[in-house]
């Protein structure tokens, strides 16, 4: 118990501040290159056209560093056995610069892609560095924790970072498909709380999702989250099949090649959003905007169910055509959207309940975990009202996809 307590004061907590910090100073320089590509009065043509330009940066960068394919799914599984080999310091600062090159220009892609990345680099270099001190100073190894451990560490303290929200982080680094490594929760927590608060020191307290009003649970908000969740089992299974499509028929062409046809449907994609939402990122980004948007209520099944086509398959094409980023965020916004059709057609009288369910569920059934999205529901909109309905959504739309 000593040991393991000094291990994580001595050195997951001053990981996880780090952390924390490098994060903000990160996320104030990508908001600075989105308000430098979207400023000088081409706020329209940039939104619709950037995200080509984007794309075709980021397979010229893959291509020209020697990175090639990035898949933070790949990247993970080997972390299992090889935390270090797969997280290593040059490789994964350069996977963080395409991902700013994706994101930056409007790709659909989510932030949390590249502080996952970024924290899990920090981690295993930090944990070389400790290594290499304590051949010299032998006392030393007795704060030295297992690779995985601070990797992990590492990529939860920039997850809480990135979400405002320290108990999501430190569950979506160590949850997977389901289940939980015992082992990595205490130093995730610790690293996840640490970089929260090294955060929003420099950031700030506002929550990621801010909600109208509070809601209340009565049992048709239940009744109704059950084919919520079978609606986003079928959405989830649908953007899979979209995004293996996609991948089948432009993996063969180069990288740049590969972002330019992406990119190009991307634009076409963008058209809609720019002609009847002027203003309003449909299909760019991690689409928070978008999930503001309908948690006020007001908008037609119509227009809900455009922008859940619309980010869908916006989100298969950048991944297709090579763009790096996270899943998470526009899995949220994609079931947000297809909630919010759920919100209209129910006539609850509590606008966006069902968005924010909707997004649990979705988030859940396409990276195959439960308790993850329903805590980071409750983090990132302060509504605890939302656990119970949220939770039958997403237990039916995990159960929904278990066969993929």
């Amino acid at each position: 118990m000593i040991a393991q307590a000094r291990r994580l004061a001595l050195a997951v907590l001053p990981l996880g501040a780090f952390i924390g910090l490098v994060v903000a100073w990160a996320l104030s320089g990508l908001d600075h290159l989105r308000h430098l590509i979207s400023g000088h009065g081409w706020a329209l043509v940039v939104l619709t056209v950037s995200p080509l330009l984007g794309l075709v940066l980021t397979g010229a960068w893959l291509k020209a560093t020697r990175i090639g394919e990035v898949s933070l799914v790949k990247d993970l599984a080997e972390s299992q056995t090889d935390p270090l080999g797969a997280f290593g310091f040059w490789p994964s600062l350069g996977k963080t610069m395409a991902c700013a090159l994706t994101i930056g220009f409007g790709g659909s892609a989510g932030i949390e892609g590249p502080a996952k990345w970024l924290g899990a680099a920090l981690g295993a270099q930090f944990h070389a560095m400790l290594r290499w001190m304590a051949r010299r100073v032998p006392r030393l190894r007795r704060v030295m924790a297992q690779p995985g451990v601070v990797v992990m560490s590492g990529s939860a303290a920039a997850l809480a970072a990135v979400f405002r929200a320290p108990l999501s982080g430190a569950l979506l680094a160590t949850e997977h498909d389901g289940h939980l490594n015992a082992t990595q929760v205490a130093p995730a927590l610790v690293a996840s709380a640490t970089g929260y608060l090294a955060f929003i020191a420099l950031r700030g307290t506002a929550p990621l999702l801010g909600v109208v009003s509070p809601y209340t649970l009565r049992m048709r908000e239940i009744f109704w989250a059950l084919p919520l969740g079978l609606a986003c089992a079928v959405g989830a299974s649908l953007f899979r099949r979209l995004l293996r499509f996609s991948r089948h028929h432009l993996r063969p062409l180069p990288l740049p090649l590969r972002g330019l046809v992406a990119g190009l449907g991307l634009v076409i994609l963008a058209l809609p959003g720019a002609w009847l939402w002027p203003g309003l990122p449909v299909t760019q980004g991690g689409g928070l905007d978008l999930v503001t948007h309908v948690l006020h209520g007001g908008v037609l099944p119509s227009a809900a169910l455009a922008f859940f086509a619309l980010k869908l398959t916006a989100t298969a094409l950048t991944f297709a055509g090579g763009g790096v980023g996270g899943t998470w965020l526009p899995s949220v916004t994609i079931g947000a959207c297809l909630g919010a059709a759920f919100d209209a057609w129910a006539g609850l009288g509590q606008p966006g309940l069902f968005a924010m369910v909707g997004a649990s569920a979705f988030a859940g059934a396409v990276h195959r975990t439960l308790l993850t999205p329903v805590v980071f529901l409750a983090e990132t909109t302060g509504q605890a009202a939302l656990v119970v309905p949220a939770l039958v959504a997403t237990v039916a739309a995990f159960e929904g996809t278990r066969n993929e």
